[in-house]
């Protein structure tokens, strides 16, 4: 079924369910782009009364978040959007999401991957697995290996650069330095000092710019036992299995590795390893393309492809909107991607 007849179908299903629709801006203030990756891939334009720097949306979930937080509503809001994206790497991407914003309870997170999955079999009509997994139990192993700060907030942040993310684990194993070319960083630190402080490069500040610079000139402590600390790590990524193992293998391994991580039968919101006919997995290196996400995260894609055309993601992302500036707003979604 094509995708413009798959639009209405999915949206109807999700309106009954009790989402109402967010209209969305089409452009976004750079500010809100956090993503060192995805600044790449913008396409920007300014400003020249206000010297700002736009760009087109390059993800609905992000512009869902910045538009709920305008409307001060406070209390648990259902809520839907549609349309298109924009990336210099890609084709433009047409795309649905429904999130529940103000969200408390595991509850929430159950009933957006129920959903999401009776979207992807009975709606779109396909057969597939769901990938679970938690970027906060990522986050919490990397913190108990007694790292450097600094390595700490580069493994956890590199984790959605699957090339970056293997270098970085090299560097530990050897025990090398965090970054190299550390002697090119200074003359380049020394040269941009001259430079306005608020002229834009690559969709960056020169401020911005020069406290990385100085961040990797003047803080460079070398791991200790990094071989250790990248063999928990790659244990931990290996780990796959039917969801209803997932706590009982977890727990045994933060056991043998000593790491006061304690995980409890209701962890996760999906304890069955079936939800219709789709198959529920846990998968410790599920990681998602956008860098939202700092709790569950999952995945629906076809048993025959892993980059088929019609795959939904989401999760939980309680802390985006702190980093963004915002009011706190604790929320969990998901989003269909119609022609990825």
């Amino acid at each position: 079924m094509k995708s413009e007849k798959l639009y209405p179908k999915i949206i109807n299903f999700i309106k009954s369910k009790g989402f109402k629709e967010l209209s969305l801006n089409p452009v976004i203030n750079i500010k809100y782009i956090r993503d060192e990756k995805l600044k790449k891939y913008l396409f920007t334009f300014k400003d020249n009364k206000t010297n700002t720097t736009f760009a087109l949306r390059p993800d609905l979930s992000l512009m869902s978040l910045i538009e709920f937080s305008k409307t001060k509503n406070k209390q648990k809001s259902k809520i839907f959007y549609s349309g298109e994206s924009y990336r210099k790497n890609k084709n433009i991407n047409s795309q649905i999401g429904f999130e529940i914003y103000n969200s408390n309870k595991k509850d929430d997170e159950t009933e957006i991957i129920n959903i999401s999955a009776k979207i992807f079999e009975n709606v779109i009509g396909k057969k597939g697995d769901i990938s679970l997994g938690n970027i906060e139990l990522f986050s919490s192993i990397i913190r108990q290996l007694g790292l450097p700060k600094r390595w700490e907030e580069r493994l956890i942040f590199s984790r959605y650069n699957k090339k970056y993310f293997k270098e970085i684990l090299e560097r530990l194993e050897t025990n090398k330095s965090l970054d190299e070319n550390v002697e090119l960083d200074k003359k380049l630190y020394i040269k941009m000092k001259k430079f306005d402080p608020n002229h834009i490069i690559a969709n960056r500040t020169v401020k911005e710019i020069l406290e990385r610079f100085e961040e990797k000139i003047y803080f460079q402590p070398k791991p200790l036992n990094g071989k250790r600390s990248v063999k928990i790590i790659k244990e931990f990524l290996k780990i796959k299995c039917p969801i209803e193992k997932a706590p009982l293998i977890l727990s045994n391994f933060f056991k043998k590795n000593k790491l006061n991580i304690h995980i409890s039968k209701d962890y996760f919101p999906i304890k069955k390893n079936k939800i219709g006919n789709l198959t529920v997995k846990y998968n410790s290196a599920e990681v998602p393309e956008v860098e939202i996400y700092d709790g569950l995260v999952f995945s629906i894609r076809t048993k025959k492809s892993k980059n088929n055309n019609r795959s939904i993601i989401g999760g939980t992302f309680n802390s985006l909107s702190d980093s963004l500036g915002l009011r706190k707003i604790n929320a969990t979604g998901s989003a269909i991607y119609l022609n990825k």
